[in-house]
């Protein structure tokens, strides 16, 4: 499941190297990924191609390519799509929803196992991006909103829910999901199932510094599942859990902070959480 910093940087990365370009192409094999933007395949191709791309942006797990003529290319990766720069010749592969080609050389190319079932992507009049992609105008991005540890702290306290459970509602915070939720958490030293609104100073403060840091390092290393976009993104080819992760995936195994046994456990809510009983209170 792609989260906010897979998405960073592929921003970064579509920043880099698709800013200026013209699109020629539009190939769509899977209807189901233009709704709810468009009626059909054919309306989505004819909206896009010609336009130029002015610049890339990011809101949560969502991005958005800005066109000209105010509009905006909006995609959605959901929970296994992923997107790739490839040469203008390059055959799609398996799984290739949509291929994209510009004028100037070079390509994109969307891959999604589920065929569109999570996945969706449209162009939009560029004021209405965001609440086209259904996102929470209350919800907080915390790299691109910056907000201060005080309001981080009222939200917390607002939401009186599991920690876990806040920090992925994504009508409170976008884009911190499964695996960094678990990683924040570790290291506050905060239970997943601690109630938000039980915090002290010191812990709010502990843990908006440890989202901070977690989500930086991530962008640091590329994330976790930018190279298959599987469900057992945070695991290498071995199955064992990807090296800069401290807690997620690392069940069985000890705690690098305490030494107690990691253990994983199904969520009353839906899910699995990857905590150390030891160190996190």
């Amino acid at each position: 499941m792609l989260e906010l910093p897979e998405v960073e940087v592929l921003r970064k990365d579509l920043e880099r190297e698709v800013v200026g370009k013209r699109v020629k192409e539009v190939q769509v094999t899977a209807a189901a990924i233009v709704r709810p933007y468009h009626r059909n395949r054919p309306e989505f191709v004819k909206a896009l191609e010609g336009h130029k791309i002015e610049a890339v942006r990011r809101r949560g797990t969502v991005l958005f390519l800005d066109l000209d003529e105010d509009l905006t290319w909006t995609i959605d990766p959901g929970d296994t799509a992923s997107l790739h720069r490839e040469t203008m010749n390059e055959p799609a592969g398996p799984g290739t929803d949509v291929v994209v080609t510009f004028t100037t050389g070079g390509a994109i190319h969307v891959t999604n196992p589920d065929r569109g079932e999570s996945c969706h992507m449209g162009v939009v009049a560029r004021q209405e991006a965001f609440t086209a992609a259904g996102l929470s105008p209350h919800a907080l991005d915390l790299l691109d909103d910056s907000p201060t540890w005080i309001e981080f702290g009222e939200l917390l306290r607002g939401a009186a829910a599991p920690l876990k459970q806040v920090l992925m509602d994504e009508s409170r915070v976008l884009g911190v999901r499964a695996v960094y939720s678990d990683e924040a958490l570790w290291e506050a030293g905060l239970s997943h199932d601690r109630s938000s609104d039980t915090l002290s100073t010191q812990e709010v403060r502990r843990l908006y510094r440890a989202i901070q840091e977690t989500l930086q390092a991530a962008i640091k290393h590329r994330g976790t599942s930018l190279e298959d976009a599987s469900p057992d993104e945070a695991f290498d080819d071995e199955g064992e859990p990807v090296e800069h992760l401290k807690v997620y995936g690392r069940d069985g195994l000890p705690c690098l902070r305490c030494r107690r046994t990691v253990v994983k456990d199904d969520l009353a809510h839906g899910g699995t959480t990857y905590h150390c009983t030891g160190c996190q209170i």
